[in-house]
């Protein structure tokens, strides 16, 4: 094999690393963020939001790499599809830094008034994501569409946890309409993290089109 085709091949399964270091920095961030809003800890959700230009920069690095390969490689088939899969990939995990940040942001702006009701559903919620996340880089470490298309059912757990705390925090709200904003400010957690699991979906739909070529909706 030429120098340059190890490159490519070297490039390649850098891009799967460089997109598994965002996924775990992804996953990081939700724990932080609902960790630091169920301690009403201000200063680990400035961590969380200070970090998220971090990830940016570790997306952005993706994206250029893609590009390069596009470019300079004109890759076909397989490979096409995988440096196609890698840049939306990129894309769904930039934007669960962004819901992390969002839910840390309920914490900096909440002056220690979040607190209306025990969060029992919402760490649940943000532990399922971050085990849905690491499964699913695994199935793309390994090229296992069976894995990713099994991370999915995880979805359903989230979605039902995402009701059962949409119901109890507008029961809370109607009955002490006091702490409306602070209702309101949890049910944008509650539906932050309920998005993140929809991502993390998109990402192992992403998957099974790499590996076998063909598109599942698993949402």
């Amino acid at each position: 094999m030429s120098p340059y085709r190890e490159r490519y091949h070297r490039d390649l399964k850098e891009l799967k690393n460089l997109t598994k270091d965002l996924a775990d920095r992804g996953g990081e961030a939700i724990d932080k963020s609902v960790l630091a809003l169920v301690d009403a800890n201000v200063d680990q959700a400035r961590e969380v939001i200070k970090q998220d230009q971090e990830m940016d920069d570790l997306s952005l690095k993706i994206e250029n790499l893609c590009m390069e390969l596009l470019a300079l490689q004109q890759p076909m088939a397989k490979d096409l599809r995988r440096i196609i899969g890698i840049l939306k990939i990129g894309i769904d995990l930039e934007r669960i830094g962004d819901l992390a940040v969002d839910v840390a942001r309920v914490t900096t702006q909440s002056q220690n008034k979040i607190q209306i009701t025990k969060l029992e559903y919402i760490p649940r919620m943000a532990e399922i994501s971050k085990k849905m996340l690491e499964q699913s880089m695994e199935a793309l470490m390994n090229s296992d569409a069976d894995l990713a298309r099994q991370v999915t059912k995880w979805d359903y757990e989230i979605d039902g946890l995402y009701v059962k705390a949409r119901t109890k925090l507008l029961k809370i709200i109607i009955e002490r309409p006091d702490v409306i904003n602070e209702g309101t400010a949890l049910l944008m957690v509650n539906r932050h993290l309920e998005r993140t699991g929809d991502h993390i979906c998109n990402i192992c739909e992403t998957i099974v089109y790499m590996v076998e070529a063909k598109r599942e909706h698993l949402n």
